[in-house]
């Protein structure tokens, strides 16, 4: 009998040890838990749209409907929109200078600037060739070359010939 009472106070002592080792290594409050990147999901993606059709001044954007004040035309085989109807729809911001042609636009981190009768363009100080000029349509607003925007932003563009109806997609967070 005497050893059994010897032998369960040691029985639990022994269980206890490794516990008490670790003791220091067990905090005393919560901590939380490590987070990698794998462990955050993802900020959703939405699908943003804009539309609209050489010769018409309406511009479907992403659902809201906005009557242009000049129409995006055709014009040596390129289609060129109104840029200020269209970085605004996009929530853009835009500055126009008569005295030197210039049009200056900030696009989220993007600011870019484009010059009535060149060809090319800057995007954060960065000069690039547009390969067609920048030009004033007959109304007097500050025309560019849709494609040439698109890729540069990362838009998708499509377009149909059949009815000249452009649209534009990016994948962005809401």
């Amino acid at each position: 009998m005497k050893t059994n009472k010897l032998i369960l106070p040691l029985l639990g002592l022994t269980l206890m040890l490794p516990a008490l080792a670790n003791a220091d290594a067990l905090p005393n409050e919560p901590t939380a838990p490590t987070v990698t990147s794998a462990d955050v999901p993802a900020a959703p993606m939405s699908v943003y749209t804009v539309k609209m059709k050489v010769n018409d001044p309406m511009l479907d954007n992403n659902g809201r409907m906005v009557k242009m004040d000049t129409n995006p035309m055709l014009w040596k085989g390129m289609v060129y929109v109104p840029v200020r109807a269209l970085a605004e729809g996009v929530g853009a911001k835009v500055a126009w200078t008569e005295a030197t042609g210039e049009t200056v636009i900030w696009a989220g981190s993007y600011v870019m600037k484009f010059w009535v009768g060149r060809d090319a363009m800057e995007i954060n100080d960065a000069r690039i060739s547009i390969g067609s000029k920048v030009m004033l349509n007959e109304d007097g607003r500050v025309m560019v070359p849709l494609r040439f925007i698109a890729d540069q932003l990362g838009w998708q563009l499509d377009y149909s010939t059949l009815d000249w109806s452009i649209t534009l997609t990016k994948m962005v967070q809401p």
